[in-house]
């Protein structure tokens, strides 16, 4: 354009640029709840009305929790949920795997598990 030598013909492609995926997601993650500070959890007050009648003691709420912070974290409603942040709470394995069982099949989440591998949850109702 003009004597400036810049050349403004190539500055939009054709399509709708707010139709990205990269748009759809940058969308999602502005509307994503704001990142806990480190050490602690938090979650949404109506999140934890919903998901409270799918629990059955305090260590699977701290796990359901655990997953929640985790997915903040990450930006993404499917996360990794190593063992190591569970024992490192006083929690048993065996107590992430029936609250994940629990979870599924209520709807709330889906559980990919691999032998030998960490499960990945994705939580459902995710912010």
């Amino acid at each position: 354009m003009g004597g400036n030598g810049n050349d403004w013909s190539d500055l939009f492609d054709e399509g709708d640029p707010f139709e990205d995926p990269l748009w759809r997601e940058a969308e999602l993650m502005a509307k994503a709840p704001p990142l806990p500070a480190k050490g602690y959890v938090t979650c949404p007050l109506v999140w934890l009305a919903r998901v409270r009648p799918l629990v059955r003691s305090a260590d699977q709420l701290l796990v359901l929790q655990i997953i929640y912070r985790r997915c903040l974290m990450s930006r993404s409603a499917t996360v990794a949920l190593p063992n190591s942040e569970i024992v490192a709470l006083g929690i048993s394995r065996y107590t992430k795997y029936r609250l994940l069982a629990w979870l599924q099949g209520a709807g709330a989440a889906t559980v990919e598990t691999r032998n030998g591998q960490v499960s990945r949850v994705t939580l459902h109702w995710f912010p």
